[in-house]
């Protein structure tokens, strides 16, 4: 009998039932015992898979201090993921546990150079890769967005995974049933939360059930897990290996990937893959490993009261430190055969046929969602993984801080000639410290995703077009908000000028210079790989273009080795639209303190025409649209960049 976990664990079917369940000739079209309704997905919608691995020999090319050079990982590892069985991949650290992984799940960066000799990936039977849609990997780092529910986690990866034609309904009934199946209803309100950062959420146990259910809810035919034991207290370990036993019974294939277990979860293990140093130690039935074992000539006996995982490792750790080299995969060659027994086959055990792999392929379109559905799961999803990190209570006082200190600095200018200085440096002030902020944090938007972006667009839950484009939108929404209300409210303190048609020129050059300071940042954040090294460039870069902005500089009197980057600022046109936008088509009176001199003119009241002509801004640029059409040129090239860098990125 199975053990049955703890009291959260209550939703679980019981192993022994569904596996007679499944002896009879009619358990194809069978539910488990707790289905009362008929389920959007029952045991018919799960394909069947075996997947085998045929002498894999994995070397992957990597650089030295002078050249390429191959570094061998796995030679000729041959096992098998049957449908109905629990398998288990164990050995010390380095032996290629999680390589073997990834070649079973097709991540490989370059498999048709890595997989070398006559390493073979067999679908039921056939040579070629598995659809990515029947394959679910769940690996050692979950990298689950924090800000998003259990319940949200879950129901984005339904929607994108399952078929168009299901309707929300069947969807939603579906995450029900997995959350149920993995003992997660009482925390699918819980937010994921991060178990280093401010924000606690679910306890890690939880977060591992959460990372197979994500894959899990798509009802993959395949299912590999790298250590999903690692962190985990014994109990909560035992509880996750018998809902994975259960869920084998169902029909999937299932290889954990797994350190030392205890006793309790190493007796639910059907299959058994032992490694060392990338050569296979035994392969066969986990009932068997004692056996073999200890029938081999220099190895000691399991010691009463000894976790046979525990004892495996000690003789794989002593093997590899063995003079002249480890002698238990040669051992494993010479009587593979003998210990080698042929399994019963499930599908003709369950009286169904395995699918061919064109079968398999013609059944499973490239994305399971089309490019709106994908865009409006993926825009709902980023502004909700925003929520509590844009607009937070101290993004807030923060804001609160600026408008208090510009409204001190700057506060109810007299509209003089004598304050002609004032008005314009807080006019650039406005961009600097907006500009500045937004820059750095919109260059965390990419880099931190950057790893699950890779991992979901291997899966093909979606494109990189509606990714990008639902990115972008919530970001320009949530990292515009604040700053745009800083301006709004030191437009009218600071008594700038009071028209509407000013006061919404101002707002809308104030949002597309702050817009496309975020699209340098999010266009650094892709080019620039390393966010440390990114981070440290962007201020030199953010400061370059603001000094060029033709307040500190004049445009005329910039240097002409410096003049084309100035071409490049957004400060530049952010900056002369306001001045534009502030002094063109009015008149400055003077007070006693002006000095006309300043301008060279004894004009007065002073036209501001003349102080827009001051700062260099001449000719077609003397027009604010046409510096506000640069700022979108800027905006929509620098985008168009990120999106065709992020396309190529790994």
């Amino acid at each position: 009998m199975v053990p049955n976990g703890n009291d959260d664990n209550d939703a679980n079917v019981n192993i022994t039932q569904l596996i007679h369940d499944e002896e009879q000739p009619h358990s194809a079209a069978a539910v488990s015992p707790d289905d009362s309704t008929t389920k959007p997905f029952d045991r018919r919608s799960i394909p069947l898979v075996e997947l085998t691995l045929e002498n894999i020999t994995y070397a992957p090319s990597t650089r030295s201090s002078k050249a390429k050079v191959r570094r061998q990982i796995l030679s000729g590892v041959s096992t098998k993921i049957s449908p109905h069985q629990l398998n288990a991949w164990m050995g010390p650290s380095g032996c290629g546990k999680t390589s073997l992984l990834s070649v079973a799940a097709g991540v490989l960066a370059d498999p048709a150079n890595d997989l070398i000799q006559d390493s073979c990936i067999r679908i039921n039977g056939e040579k070629g890769d598995l659809p990515k849609s029947l394959v679910g990997v769940v690996w050692q780092e979950d990298l689950l967005l924090p800000n998003l529910t259990v319940r949200e986690t879950v129901r984005f990866a339904a929607r994108l995974k399952t078929p168009k034609h299901l309707s929300e309904e069947d969807v939603d009934q579906l995450v029900d049933e997995t959350l149920a199946r993995l003992g997660l209803t009482a925390v699918q309100d819980s937010l994921i939360g991060s178990p280093f950062g401010a924000r606690r959420g679910i306890s890690g146990g939880e977060r591992k059930r959460v990372a197979v259910a994500v894959e899990l809810v798509a009802r993959p035919s395949v299912l590999l897990l790298d250590e999903p034991t690692s962190g985990l207290d014994s109990s909560t370990a035992l509880q996750l290996i018998v809902t994975l036993k259960e869920l084998a019974a169902l029909g999937h294939a299932i290889a954990v990937v797994i350190h030392q277990p205890r006793t309790s979860i190493f007796d639910l293990f059907d299959n058994l893959l032992l490694l060392e140093k990338g050569r296979v130690v035994y392969e066969g039935h986990a009932s068997e490993i004692k056996n073999y074992l200890e029938s081999l000539p220099d190895v000691p006996k399991l010691p009463p009261e000894t976790s046979r995982a525990d004892w495996l490792m000690d003789m794989i750790t002593d093997d590899e430190s063995r003079e002249g080299g480890g002698i238990l995969p040669l051992m494993w060659e010479q009587n593979r055969d003998k210990w080698q027994k042929p399994e019963v086959s499930t599908p003709k055990r369950l009286n169904r046929r395995l699918s061919s792999l064109a079968e398999l392929k013609q059944e499973q379109p490239k994305f399971q969602s089309g490019f709106f559905t994908q865009l409006r799961l993926l825009t709902v999803r980023a502004s909700k993984q925003q929520r509590g990190e844009r607009i937070t209570k101290v993004a807030l006082l923060l804001t609160s801080c600026w408008i208090a200190f510009t409204s001190l600095a700057w506060g109810r200018m007299p509209d003089t000639t004598s304050y002609i200085f004032n008005r314009a440096s807080l006019l650039f002030f406005i961009i600097i410290a907006q500009s500045n902020s937004v820059v750095t944090s919109s260059m965390v938007t990419f880099s931190s995703e950057r790893r699950l972006l890779s991992r979901e667009r291997a899966k093909k839950m979606y494109g990189v077009m509606p990714y990008f484009l639902a990115k972008t939108v919530a970001d320009m929404i949530n990292s515009v908000a604040l700053p745009v209300c800083y301006g709004i409210a030191v437009y009218w303190i600071c008594g700038f000028r009071a028209t509407a048609q000013a006061f919404f020129t101002f707002l809308l050059t104030l949002y597309l210079t702050i817009s496309a300071a975020q699209s340098t940042g999010l266009f650094l954040s892709i080019a620039i790989p390393n966010f440390g090294i990114a981070l440290m460039l962007a201020p030199l870069l953010t400061v370059c273009l603001m000094i060029l902005g033709g307040f500190y500089i004049p445009y005329d009197s910039i240097h002409p080795a410096l003049a084309w980057m100035s071409w490049l600022s957004m400060a530049r046109y952010g900056f002369s639209a306001f001045v534009i936008n502030e002094f063109e088509g009015r008149v400055i009176d003077c007070d006693t303190s002006s000095s006309s001199s300043a301008f060279n003119t004894d004009e007065c009241p002073l036209p501001g025409s003349f102080v827009v002509s001051s700062f260099g801004i001449e000719g077609v640029w003397s027009n604010v649209w046409v510096n506000v059409s640069m700022l979108v040129i800027i905006q929509v090239f620098l985008r168009v960049a990120t999106y065709f860098l992020l396309r190529r990125a790994k």
